[in-house]
């Protein structure tokens, strides 16, 4: 029998490598986050070093539990989700080549449970929104199909109609914005609902800002995020603006 090749034979000793060096960055972040709370760093920055420590950290275990499992049960169809609402809006992210990237994200996201992992969670999603604002600032999706997937999807697929939105503020729905401050599912959600109404403002009728400005000052959730205090604040700040003009 032939001897394995150097890559069977050099396969353990960089899976042992990838670990430690997971570990050491990981825990070197944690650290100079945990350094950082007394140092009067921005909250910002704060949090986004914490949660890749964290992420880092952690990420040995979520790999080993990957290996675990089949992949047909734990893998999540995220851009098969998306068609079976919105057939086309799926077809435009595979020929943008970003189904597995999504999936990926999405498959990491569901397997991410616990109070603990609250903000590797948001990074994870920020990241999609992230991808699919690119891809709706370069290819053109359908309001239609954009609006549906938000009232019928997986809180996941909310975020990600969001983030579709994002990208091109023409895709902008009212009536998702409140649902989605009034009603969210997850506190991304609110966010980023939040900063399509900042963004879209100029294109909301007085009437959808009225109403919106209401749904923002009667929600109690939006004061637990700092980042979603902030943009509610700009939006005060521009509605004032516009009572004045």
């Amino acid at each position: 029998m032939d001897p394995p090749a150097w890559t069977v034979k050099a396969r353990p000793v960089v899976d042992v490598a990838s670990r430690i060096l997971c570990l050491v960055i990981g825990g070197a972040l944690l650290v100079a986050g945990l350094v950082g709370l007394f140092t009067g760093v921005g909250q910002g920055p704060l949090i986004t070093v914490l949660a890749a420590g964290l992420l880092l950290v952690i990420m040995p275990s979520i790999v080993d539990r990957i290996r675990r499992m089949k992949l047909g049960e734990f893998e999540v169809h995220l851009v098969r989700q998306i068609a079976a609402t919105a057939r086309r809006s799926a077809d435009t992210l595979r020929a943008l080549g970003m189904e597995k990237q999504l999936d990926a994200y999405a498959t990491i996201y569901t397997e991410l449970r616990g109070p603990e992992l609250k903000a590797v969670r948001g990074e994870i999603l920020d990241r999609i929104v992230q991808r699919v604002a690119n891809a709706s600032a370069v290819e053109k999706f359908d309001k239609e199909e954009v609006r549906d997937l938000f009232f019928t999807g997986s809180p996941i697929v909310r975020v990600l109609a969001l983030g579709l939105t994002e990208g091109d503020l023409s895709l902008l729905d009212s009536e998702v914005l409140h649902e989605a401050i009034s009603r969210s599912l997850t506190g991304n959600e609110q966010y980023h609902a939040l900063k399509i109404v900042r963004n879209g403002w100029g294109r909301l009728g007085p009437e959808e800002r009225t109403r919106l400005l209401t749904a923002i000052e009667t929600d109690r959730q939006i004061g637990a995020g700092p980042d979603r205090k902030a943009v509610a604040q700009q939006i005060r700040e521009l509605a004032g603006s516009s009572r004045i003009g």
